[in-house]
């Protein structure tokens, strides 16, 4: 079992028209800071269209990632997964579709939790919710932020 005490847990909430430009601006950020990362998500077709944003979002920028068919999976910088591993020791875990991040086996020094609050469907606003909740009586280093029109707003 993981000790979280000195993980740093970052909730961002967005809506559906802005998921995919939230998430690659995220991995952006992650590969700047030259941490490695895993970014996971229980749903193929997810990964898939985030790998495929990734080759086009700019002409001017790249976002070197893999995932287990591409190989050389200890050199990613950004591993793309459906499953819990962690093969390029990535000390970053983004998450979307799925934030049971206690099924994870490794120390990461951040987890970032990224939520489609738009989508009813999945209920992911009231499990979202519920998570901060915990987190925060549980851990200090938490923080929640809401995209708005405006930009993002703290919640805590």
């Amino acid at each position: 079992m993981s000790d979280y005490r000195n993980t740093e847990f970052v909730i961002y909430s967005t809506d559906t028209e802005k998921f995919q430009s939230v998430i690659i601006g995220l991995l952006e950020k992650v590969y700047s800071s030259e941490k490695k990362c895993i970014f996971f998500s229980p749903m193929e077709d997810r990964l898939k269209v985030i790998d495929k944003a990734l080759w086009t979002f700019s002409t001017n920028a790249f976002i070197p990632h893999g995932d287990k068919k591409l190989g050389f999976c200890d050199k990613q910088p950004i591993y793309f997964t459906s499953v819990c591993e962690n093969p390029n020791a990535a000390t970053v875990l983004m998450m979307v579709d799925s934030f049971d991040y206690s099924s994870w086996n490794d120390n990461f020094e951040k987890i970032i939790l990224v939520m489609n609050s738009s989508d009813k469907n999945n209920s992911q606003l009231d499990v979202i919710n519920e998570l901060q909740s915990d987190l925060q009586k549980k851990l200090k280093n938490v923080r929640y932020w809401e995209q708005a029109s405006s930009g993002w707003t703290k919640i805590v």
